[in-house]
């Protein structure tokens, strides 16, 4: 099953309505970067600032609430969720999502961060060694929700996307991690990624772009520039890049070698989702922490891993343990 064509109407079938809601995205944006200009000093006051924490600060139970909210932002999430969307629901929505949510991310905050280089708020002696504008986690939690909400076209997904996207940003606020003025940067940088990458990475996708070139060609594309854009100086550049890599030369080896069926029985779904997971904390969690971090290739190659086992090794074991078939029309 592919993605729902992009010429469709996003919000609604009507077009004059559809167009309205267009505007106001493109409104809302530009109302929040001016609101970002004409306040940058007050938005990153450290008095501001530590007044939100401070609802965090006393009670417990908000605290654990927020740590819970701001993990549906994070990188580790979405590679889980996105994974599972791929092996059980869909390939093409899980696979364009793994390879957006790190391109967002590195985009959207990890580029910025490095050329900006503002210090994170200093009021809860949390130590991030990394800069702070604009919030990576409010940013890509505005691309993946929204790319979701954009594609599935449900109005309950578009409520979900739109409350949990201010929450994320509200999360990091509120557990120190960044000042108001980081997020409404997120939720800038999200959306405007978000409709450029619709808008040109996918209409290319749809219309095919692609069968222009040879699949060993693809591959080494996939591969090639995600290598080089991982030498950029941004902190996380192989961690995302890595991710980038292994996801789009995991899904040209399972279109070309295997194709496999993401239905099956609720029985098959519980069980790939979670040899899929369980693997995916192998690859990640142990092994990240034991090799050196400043290692840039072993960094590139475990993250790689971990999204080359989500598109390609897990559903060719799925297949030769008999919790997937194959399907020879994708």
């Amino acid at each position: 099953m592919e993605l729902p064509p992009l010429t469709s109407n996003i919000f609604s079938n009507d077009h004059s309505t559809e167009r309205a809601w267009r505007w106001f995205f493109v409104f809302f944006t530009a109302f929040l970067a001016v609101i970002l200009y004409l306040f940058w000093y007050p938005l990153r006051d450290p008095g501001f600032a530590y007044s939100i924490v401070s609802i965090t600060v006393y009670n417990r139970v908000i605290f654990r609430l927020f740590q819970g909210i701001t993990a549906l932002g994070s990188e580790g999430f979405f590679l889980v969720f996105l994974s599972v969307i791929y092996w059980s629901i869909n390939k093409s929505l899980g696979f364009w999502g793994l390879i957006l949510m790190p391109s967002a991310i590195f985009v959207t905050s990890e580029i910025p961060k490095d050329i900006i280089r503002l210090p994170r708020p200093d009021v809860r002696g949390i130590t991030v060694p990394t800069y702070t504008f604009p919030s990576g986690h409010t940013s890509g939690a505005v691309s993946v929700w929204g790319y979701l909400a954009i594609m599935l076209k449900k109005r309950w997904l578009w409520i979900w996307a739109v409350l949990i996207c201010l929450l994320v940003g509200l999360s990091r606020i509120t557990l120190g991690y960044h000042f108001p003025g980081d997020v409404i940067g997120g939720i800038v940088t999200g959306v405007i990624f978000l409709a450029v990458f619709l808008g040109i990475g996918l209409g290319m996708i749809e219309n095919r772009f692609y069968e222009k070139f040879p699949p060993a060609m693809l591959l080494l594309l996939a591969l090639v520039i995600p290598i080089a854009l991982s030498f950029l100086p941004a902190t996380y550049a192989p961690n995302l890049m890595g991710y980038v890599a292994g996801a789009g030369a995991g899904r040209l080896l399972e279109k070309e070698k295997l194709d496999f069926n993401p239905r099956g029985s609720m029985f098959e779904h519980v069980v790939r989702g979670l040899i899929g997971i369980v693997v995916i904390g192998i690859i990640i969690l142990p092994l990240g922490p034991l090799l050196p971090g400043n290692i840039h290739p072993l960094t590139f190659i475990i993250h790689a891993l971990s999204t080359f086992w989500a598109t390609f090794l897990a559903p060719l074991f799925f297949v030769k343990v008999g919790l997937a078939r194959l399907d020879n029309h994708g």
